[in-house]
């Protein structure tokens, strides 16, 4: 059985025993009976005769003791298992036996590099050495008796740091995302590499930036920052136009500009101010004549700015991550003859799909939590998994970098705090302040999960949280 989470791969069970029975456990019907002996980090087994074995464990139990005569226990865990034994060596070449024992018990063991204990009725345990004792008495001539003491080994310091970062590593999902992009880089080239048509290739990319121009389009931010990621996107078309076809070079700049989409958006979210600003009007427009208009921004308080701002920067990620789940039925449209044109279409197809696998994790864990129900967000990812299912991966390295990617979402995810969405039919028209205090729910909450303003009368089903 695992004793804890966090140590996953280590195993407490006792070890698997050589035979129900103790005659064949001792090997008494075969040629070489099977003999207790201890063996150290890279020795040789020293053989003994054992009198008795003791092997103790338990729990760790924190005992909380109250007034008027009661308690509780919590178990903390279990106890390292120890193993004690006495016994012996006898004959004419004990002292022989003896310093080899002694040798082996001097050499050190931790859990990293345990020694061996192999007994007969219990099986092969991996043991640290704790303490052990030898003996000798004048009146029992050619004998030497001894005790051991041995815990079992454990799960290691160096285990347990390798299996925390790893841990980490799955958590990150930039890295996941990063490990991705090379991924279906290298794919996509070693997919054309034997198979490729000059003419589909062409053609192929030239969609697939239409594609990633008319996501961009559905932005709403700044010039400067829609006016880079549409370089980002002519970049491909150039090295189209200056007839660059290198499948890697055109691959890696798809990729760049696809990711450039994602980094405008984040760039649009953490520039608040700026944004506002923008969609607000207040750059020079407020001295061209328009002051009589009542809805300038000067009579916005900051809190509707505010509002307006989120609302925007959180259309602008849901509504491109849309755009690359709806990735799961793409296709180029292209009329394929030979088997050369098949390929590179398919190989083409293949990369947009991987490609918009890794935006879609990425923007699902940069999504704000509190603006997503446990049901969309449920929703969302079953949309994940279909662009998934649609991904070839016969290629070895993006079938590992689509899992880790996966699974760093995942776990991210599963760390955000989701509502349960509630939905309830209102039958009398009722102003939305009224409607969010009868539901005690948050008015921009309802706002944003209905799509309603502060002026309309509200009526039929709403969802809220």
């Amino acid at each position: 059985m695992s004793t804890s989470k966090a140590a996953v791969s280590f195993d407490s069970s006792l070890p698997r025993t050589y035979s129900g029975s103790w005659r064949e456990a001792y090997g008494q019907n075969s040629d070489t009976p099977r003999l207790t002996s201890y063996q150290a980090p890279g020795g040789e087994p020293v053989a003994f005769a054992y009198d008795s074995i003791s092997l103790g464990g338990g729990q760790n139990i924190d005992t909380a003791e109250y007034p008027y005569g009661f308690w509780s226990n919590t178990r903390l865990g279990e106890k390292p298992h120890t193993i004690r034994i006495k016994g012996h060596l006898i004959g004419e070449k004990f002292i022989e036996q003896r310093s080899r024992l002694a040798t082996a018990l001097q050499t050190e063991t931790d859990d990293d590099n345990p020694g061996f204990l192999d007994l007969p009725l219990w099986g092969r345990f991996k043991v640290v050495v704790e303490s052990w004792d030898i003996d000798e008495d004048k009146t029992k001539t050619g004998m030497s008796e001894f005790s051991f003491e041995f815990k079992r080994a454990g799960y290691s310091d160096s285990s347990r740091f390798d299996a925390a970062s790893k841990n980490l590593a799955s958590l990150n999902i930039d890295g996941a995302v990063d490990n991705l992009k090379s991924a279906a880089v290298s794919a996509f080239a070693a997919a054309v590499e034997k198979s490729m048509d000059i003419a589909t290739l062409s053609r192929s990319f030239g969609k697939l930036a239409s594609k990633l121009q008319s996501v961009v389009g559905r932005i709403q931010g700044s010039v400067n920052t829609l006016n880079a990621m549409t370089n980002k996107v002519m970049g491909i078309t150039n090295l189209i136009a200056q007839a660059v076809m290198i499948p890697r070079s055109l691959a890696q700049a798809f990729v760049n500009a696809t990711f450039g989409i994602v980094s405008g958006i984040m760039e649009i979210k953490n520039a608040a101010n700026e944004a506002a600003s923008y969609f607000m009007g207040d750059d020079d427009d407020s001295g061209s004549g328009n002051s009589s208009s009542p809805a300038t921004s000067s009579t916005l308080s900051r809190e509707k700015q505010e509002s307006v701002m989120e609302s925007l920067i959180s259309r602008n990620e849901k509504n491109v991550l849309m755009q690359f789940l709806a990735a799961s039925s793409y296709t180029l449209d292209e009329e394929a003859i030979t088997e050369q044109q098949f390929s590179t279409s398919a190989a083409a197809e293949n990369l947009y799909k991987a490609t918009a696998f890794g935006v879609c994790a990425q923007l699902l864990t940069r999504m704000d939590s509190g603006s997503e129900t446990y049901q969309s967000q449920s929703g969302l990812w079953k949309l994940l998994e279909k662009l998934e299912d649609s991904i070839s991966k016969e290629d070895s390295g993006l079938f590992a970098a689509i899992e880790e990617c996966r699974v760093s979402c995942a776990e991210m995810l599963l760390s955000f705090s989701h509502d349960t969405e509630i939905r309830r039919t209102i039958r009398n028209e009722m102003p939305l302040l009224e409607l969010a205090v009868y539901l005690g729910c948050d008015a921009e909450r309802i706002r944003s999960l209905n799509s309603v303003a502060d002026s309309f009368l509200i009526k039929g089903e709403i969802v809220y949280v």
